[in-house]
């Protein structure tokens, strides 16, 4: 139905532009006769009549264009920059590119492509990837190559770090997710003092590391031994910057532990985009199994520069439906104009 609907907009929206350009002279003569009558209407004047003609022309001018430069970005070709290294040596930080804004609308990235897409669970941020695994597959790291059904590729190395040994099947339309809590966070929370609305409120929206490092090293005993949860507050501490840039499933493992990710009874990677939805992250505090039917499909996200890249191994699948675009093109620096592949 979406992609009707889609299609229904977009033909309309070209439509427009088409109509736009075959009848750009007419629409000016137009424009021009009502501007005329406009200001002959309200200035008697000739010489003001005249500047306020104008006037008006450079902003009937400089408006137009702005709307159609904000469309045209926002629905046809979007102009990014890129704020971090993951995709060195592909993409440079600060590089700025172009992308396809149109294509994912209707259909999924191929492999290897490089999409844009937010941030898993709170649309907070825009990251910018490769799609190496597709709906359906299962994916494995393993001596720096990425196996998809035990078949190696050689598009280039990966590290297999936030994966490990596991086999990921990537979550597709139609598949039955559970998410099963490692127990009764809620209880356990309260049951130490702890404001469970409280540490919702700074693990979603605030994520400030001081709070979970006093959360971490005043109440160890109390809640992560009661829940058999083996957690080092080191790697965090060591890493508090690029995990608070990363985000979604930090802020997840420092509140729920352990959470458990299967699809059609597979253990798999994180799927995040359900934990911001307040009625599934309260039946998971309360340690109740979530079960959902997937509605859309999903893909593996990896950065180049795999040992400097917050991507699918951290913070979950992708789900299509939060890619804005592919890219296509580098525009700045000058230096480095060209297709991005």
């Amino acid at each position: 139905m979406k992609t009707i609907l889609y299609g229904i907009f977009y033909f309309f929206l070209t439509l427009f532009f088409a109509y736009i350009f075959i009848k750009e002279k007419d629409l000016a003569k137009k424009f021009d006769a009502r501007r005329e009558k406009f200001v002959n209407k309200i200035v008697k004047n000739e010489n003001k009549a005249k500047r306020y003609k104008k006037i008006l022309y450079y902003v009937e001018t400089i408006g137009t264009a702005l709307i159609l430069v904000v469309v045209i970005q926002r629905f046809y070709i979007g102009n990014f920059k890129i704020p971090t290294g993951s995709m060195i040596p592909t993409i440079e930080i600060g590089d700025r590119v172009f992308a396809d804004m149109v294509s994912y609308k209707f259909t999924g990235p191929k492999r290897n492509s490089i999409i844009i897409f937010d941030e898993p669970m709170r649309d907070e941020d825009s990251y910018t990837k490769r799609a190496m695994g597709l709906p359906g597959e299962t994916i494995k790291i393993q001596d720096g190559a990425l196996y998809e059904k035990k078949k190696k590729t050689d598009f280039r190395r990966y590290s297999n770090d936030g994966i490990g040994d596991q086999e990921w099947r990537i979550p597709k339309k139609g598949d039955k997710l559970e998410i099963i809590p490692a127990g009764k966070y809620r209880d356990v929370l309260e049951n130490a003092g702890i404001n469970v609305d409280a540490v919702v409120e700074e693990a979603f929206y605030k994520e400030p590391f001081e709070f979970f490092k006093n959360l971490y090293y005043g109440l160890k005993h109390k809640i992560f031994d009661k829940l058999k949860i083996k957690y080092d507050i080191n790697e965090y501490i060591n890493h508090r910057n690029d995990y608070r840039k990363q985000g979604a499933l930090t802020i997840v493992e420092m509140i729920m532990p352990n959470l458990k990710f299967v699809v059609n009874g597979e253990e798999t990677g994180p799927i995040l985009d359900f934990i911001s939805d307040e009625k599934v992250r309260n039946k998971l505090l309360n340690g109740e199994t979530v079960e959902i039917i997937l509605e859309d499909d999903y893909y593996l996200a990896l950065g180049d520069n795999t040992d400097n890249s917050k991507d699918s191994r951290y913070i979950g699948f992708i789900k299509k439906s939060r890619m804005k675009g592919r890219v296509l093109v580098r525009f700045w620096p000058l230096n480095r104009i060209g297709l991005v592949k």
